[in-house]
């Protein structure tokens, strides 16, 4: 493993924060809050996503975490906290960690939760289909 690029972290405990500042070269976090200011400066979410992309190795593993989704795509999952990215964007950065020519060696979707609605199992199937598409064109 050459590090880690964590994208649209909301909440962190002191103990992750650490980690972070004693291995900067292992941990690189884009906070959601400092994407949106960086936005709200002029920067297009498109310029940020080839700059993540930059920093990634040449081949991936995708960790989605489905609580850094905004909370109304996933109400009852584990930690929902305010802000987070839509569906769309994190579709979009997919789609560019693949148009970049790295390649996907796998993925895993995590903290589904289902509740007492079936609307968290679609926005993790969703989720869980655009993973499998582009893992299957990563490698064909």
């Amino acid at each position: 493993m050459k590090n880690i690029i964590q994208v649209g972290v909301r909440d962190i405990s002191q103990d992750e924060w650490q980690y972070i500042q004693e291995n900067p070269e292992k941990v690189i976090p884009y906070f959601d809050q400092d994407i949106k200011e960086r936005q709200f400066s002029g920067q297009t979410f498109r310029i940020i996503v080839q700059e993540i992309v930059r920093k990634l190795p040449e081949k991936v593993h995708i960790s989605f975490d489905i609580d850094g989704l905004d909370p109304k795509l996933c109400p009852n999952t584990g930690t929902p906290v305010p802000g987070g990215f839509e569906l769309d964007r994190v579709f979009y950065l997919f789609h560019e960690v693949l148009k970049s020519g790295r390649k996907i060696i796998g993925f895993d979707l995590v903290e589904v939760g289902v509740g007492d609605t079936e609307w968290n199992a679609n926005v993790g199937a969703r989720a869980l289909f655009k993973l499998c598409n582009i893992l299957i064109t990563s490698n064909s």
